[in-house]
């Protein structure tokens, strides 16, 4: 079973190398071809002499890094199209076409020759774009921060939130009281078992004042000493 990387290679970086990539090499192909078919004519021939070999052989060996270059980017894009493609791998891919390209690129600027330093110059950089892209995904992956496509999320030692994080509904108890909660006040002891209260004279302090709001009078019989 091939193993799933479903991780975040960014459509920004890799689409514009890719698309850069082809259409340079492409143009190289042509020029390989052309130097080519240059070298086999026959009005040619005395012209080029001694270095109809070389020319030949550049051509050669421009045709089969351009073409290694396309089946890197072919691969690199069936692998992330199915989520299939490692970091590691992708990274590899990027430093060998840096590597490449960085080698020609001198090679053209000691040559003087202005379009081939146009064209490698295209190539390394967006080479080494993926280069700096690729090595921060294995550096990430090697950290644990990346996780499937996305990073790895904080954890939150309050407990997390309910309903996609933040705007979320916060857990019933957290900083809200369970739905449906009774909210009538209970007292904590027992008013039956609270202590009588304490009497004055015979009379208890129940007997002596009559309730909030009472309109009746003391019923008791008073003694008037003369």
């Amino acid at each position: 079973m091939v193993a799933k990387f479903d991780y975040p290679y960014k459509k920004g970086v890799n689409i514009t190398a890719w698309v850069l990539q082809f259409l340079v090499c492409i143009i190289l192909l042509a020029a390989s071809a052309w130097l080519l078919w240059l070298v086999d004519q026959s009005d040619y021939a005395d012209s080029l002499n001694q270095y109809e070999g070389l020319f030949t052989a550049a051509a050669g060996l421009q045709i089969a890094i351009t073409l290694l270059n396309i089946i890197f980017n072919i691969v690199e894009i069936v692998l992330i199209a199915r989520k299939s493609m490692p970091p590691a791998l992708y990274l590899s891919f990027a430093c060998i076409k840096t590597a490449i390209w960085g080698i020609i690129f001198i090679l053209n600027l000691i040559s003087l020759s202005v379009i081939s330093i146009i064209l490698s110059l295209i190539l390394l950089a967006t080479s080494l774009m993926q280069l700096i892209y690729g090595a921060i995904l294995v550096h990430r992956k090697r950290k644990g921060t990346l996780r499937g496509g996305s990073y790895a999320p904080a954890a939150n030692p309050q407990g997390s939130l309910e309903a996609g994080g933040y705007g979320g509904a916060p857990q019933p108890g957290y900083y809200y009281p369970p739905p449906n909660a009774s909210t009538e006040y209970k007292p904590t002891t027992d008013i039956s078992s609270s202590p009588a209260p304490p009497q004055y004279g015979g009379f208890s302090a129940q007997d002596t004042y009559a309730p909030a709001g009472s309109y009746e009078l003391d019923s008791r019989v008073h003694h008037h000493h003369s």
